[in-house]
């Protein structure tokens, strides 16, 4: 439906703006102001009782969902995301509505132009609206709303078809509408023009009944160059309930690679099925890219993050060639120097997980068959060391946090790239090269525990700045809503994901953790809601690495649960579509008919594969951890509400070492909490180390008891232990 012209004359354009967390693409966004304004719509096309002609709207127009800059969205910053895999997806907005492109339809810099088509049903009416996953978690995305006593939901989703031996991606749509009142009800669904009927019902409804009206088109064909088919061989190609039934069958089978969670709050769970679905759409081949609409291309230190998570969750499916079209990646594009300094990260996690050393070693000192635009680990590893041109031997200004500046983030990523690759000359066997990692990880740390230090006392901060020689007033963080303020707690890595590597942690990055959530969230208070960390100009309501800011807090004693806390923040109170975030996203707008707290407005891109990744992480890294030790850490970033009588959650399929896998169970009660192990026995000790148990253990069935840290060490061959608590948490 169209807004008429009433509506139309509240609607803003937002004009280009500043400086973003990420690539300078502000995405303008249409602002309905009001819920006065949704009363101006026009009519439904939907009419009541017996024997009543159906009123159907004069254009039949769908909700809007097309280009607007250089991404796709609705009028209310809506977006979401269906498709199949690795074929870049298809957007899809509240309204039931879908863009669809048309050839490319994209730029050379990954936004939208113009070649494209909405696709969707008139019958969408702007009243209250659901919009949800189907399962929860199923790329397929229902849109719940009610018109002329009618209750209707439109379902739309992708499966990939076969048709006269060529493959084609096929959107199929479902506008279901039940009658629960005791008159007929008549029900236009008024399909775009375009769309093939499947399935022909009667608009009218009986009472008590429901009716499917089933609609396909095809979308795309996965590269070939080929015509698409007519509207008769989509209908004999299957009915709606075959591909959605395959369509699921492909999803769960692909989550099945991954490791499992079972959470008290199932919504942690869907986002984190959802996250790990969308970044298989998103993909185009063995391209990672960072989004399907907007970011429609690979950045160096995205695709590092998402390959990272990919592994800490388990998934090594096309391993080998995500790995070496990372290398051609890092080695190609030079907008963001971190992206080579951490290039070592997913390897070393790889090896660890996967114990396939003969990869690792035929890629270690070697470059790929690009040459220097595909440089082997070794080489990124020593341009950590010719880049340290920064004052006292830190590393050089750079625009990795869209601003030029000596960064806090940039020397702990380089610090968390040296000790990665330390890692991985170990394991290769190359005693030089280990050498050489353990100086130069010594002398940079050093070389930033100085600076920071310095500027520290100078300034007399207490906090880490986000500026290895200013404070935070003197550069773009002096705004308490740009989230940059956090970045080295999530794109630094060190403090966290150094530590699993064994890296050796000391100087201000370590001891001001909590500090500097507290200064960060206090000059907050009373700006934003508790566990946002802001967003980036213009939009600073949050942004989609919320959760991934959280990282650093599982090194802290009093922040260890701030990942999960800010997941939550951002499900309930961020998503643009369903489990989908803007990369930056604006307040609310409460004239949105979308129930719940939606942004109004954002940019970047939506979903966003990047910040899906480091969200996923943080959150089963809260659960459970690998070291590089063999010892496996447990719980460390678990809310103390979960540990109360009747909760009970659960990781299975996480991989470990060498192939490994294990399960856990963790059961609360009363002011007990029993942990049960299943799987291959770890190569090291498991430290189940609850928030909870901090200073507040009383016994344990096995095991030994650090108090002070809340930490219950057991030998790898424990099977279960459980522990009794002073208090309640």
């Amino acid at each position: 439906m169209r807004l008429s012209g009433v509506c139309a004359l509240q609607v803003q354009v937002r004009g280009k703006g500043a400086l973003m967390r990420h690539r300078r693409r502000f995405v303008p966004r249409l602002v309905v102001g009001g819920a006065a304004c949704l009363m101006s719509v026009a009519g439904v096309g939907v009419s009541a009782g017996a024997g009543s002609s159906a009123a159907s709207s004069p254009t039949g127009e769908p909700y809007p969902c097309g280009v607007s800059g250089s991404a796709v969205s609705g009028l209310f910053g809506d977006a979401g995301l269906i498709g199949w895999a690795a074929d870049n997806g298809v957007v899809a907005c509240l309204g039931g509505s879908f863009y669809v492109k048309n050839g490319s339809g994209t730029t050379p810099s990954g936004g939208f132009t113009n070649l494209g088509t909405t696709y969707g049903f008139g019958v969408y009416n702007d009243s209250r609206t659901t919009w949800v996953n189907a399962d929860g978690y199923l790329p397929a995305l229902v849109t719940s709303f009610r018109t002329g006593g009618a209750a209707l939901s439109i379902t739309n989703f992708a499966d990939r078809d076969v048709i006269g031996g060529k493959a084609f991606e096929v959107v199929y749509s479902r506008v279901t509408v039940h009658n629960p009142t005791s008159r007929t009800i008549t029900v236009n669904p008024e399909p775009t023009a375009g769309l093939t009927t499947l399935s022909s019902q009667p608009d009218q409804v009986q009472p008590g009944a429901t009716v499917d009206h089933d609609y396909a088109i095809v979308a795309d064909t996965f590269g070939g160059k080929y015509s698409r088919p007519a509207g008769a061989a989509l209908v004999a190609a299957g009915s709606y309930d075959e591909h959605f039934a395959h369509m699921r069958s492909y999803w769960n089978g692909q989550l099945a690679q991954i490791s499992h969670l079972r959470l008290p709050d199932q919504s942690l769970v869907d986002a984190y099925k959802t996250g790990f679905v969308y970044t298989q759409i998103i993909r185009d081949g063995n391209r990672l890219y960072t989004g399907a609409n907007g970011y429609t291309e690979e950045y160096s230190h995205d695709v590092i993050g998402i390959l990272a998570n990919l592994f800490t969750q388990g998934y090594f499916s096309d391993a080998h060639a995500l790995l070496n079209r990372a290398d051609e990646v890092i080695g190609t594009q030079t907008q963001y120097a971190d992206g080579l300094w951490t290039y070592s990260w997913p390897w070393a996690i790889y090896l660890e997980k996967t114990g396939d050393l003969s990869f690792v070693k035929a890629h270690f000192a070697t470059a790929g068959p690009l040459g220097s635009k595909e440089p082997s680990i070794e080489t990124t590893a020593h341009l950590i060391a010719a880049d340290r041109t920064g004052p006292g031997g830190i590393m050089e200004e750079t625009n990795d946090i869209d601003a030029n500046g000596y960064w806090t983030i940039d020397n702990y990523e380089a610090l968390m790239g040296l000790a990665a690759y330390r890692y991985l000359a170990q394991r290769v066997g190359d005693t030089s090269e280990t050498t050489w990692a353990t100086n130069e990880y010594n002398s940079l740390l050093a070389a930033t525990n100085k600076t920071l230090d310095a500027t520290i006392k100078t300034y007399g901060l207490h906090y880490l700045p986000c500026s290895m020689v200013e404070p935070n007033t003197d550069n773009r963080c002096v705004n308490a809503e740009d989230a940059n303020w956090a970045a080295p707690f999530l794109f630094g890595r060190w403090a966290w994901d150094g530590y699993l590597f064994d890296a050796p942690l000391s100087g201000p990055g370590l001891t001001l953790i909590d500090a500097t959530y507290d200064y960060g969230f206090g000059r907050l208070a009373g700006k934003l809601p508790p566990n946002t960390f802001g967003g980036y100009s213009p939009d600073f309501w949050s942004t989609t690495y919320n959760a991934g800011y959280g990282s650093w807090g599982l090194a802290s004693a009093a922040h260890r649960d701030q990942g999960i806390l800010s997941y939550e923040f951002m499900i309930a109170d961020d998503q643009s579509g369903p489990y989908s975030w803007w990369e930056s996203s604006s307040t609310p707008n409460p004239g949105s008919p979308w129930v719940g707290v939606h942004p109004s407005s954002g940019n970047g891109s939506s979903p966003h594969a990047w910040g899906m990744a480091n969200a996923n992480k943080v959150l089963l890294d809260s659960l459970v951890a690998q070291r590089s030790d063999g010892s496996v850490i447990i719980g460390r970033g678990v809310p103390d509400s979960w540990v109360t009588a009747g909760h009970s959650w659960a990781v299975t399929n996480f991989p470990t070492t060498d192939g490994h896998r294990i399960g856990l169970t963790i059961t609360a009660k009363a002011k007990l909490a029993t942990l049960t192990l299943s799987g291959h026995a770890p190569a090291g000790p498991v430290l189940f180390q609850l928030p909870a148990f901090v200073n507040n253990i009383a016994a344990a069935s096995t095991g030994s008891i650090d108090e002070a840290s809340g930490t219950v060490t057991l030998p790898p061959s424990t099977h279960t232990v459980t522990v009794r608590l002073r208090t309640s948490a």
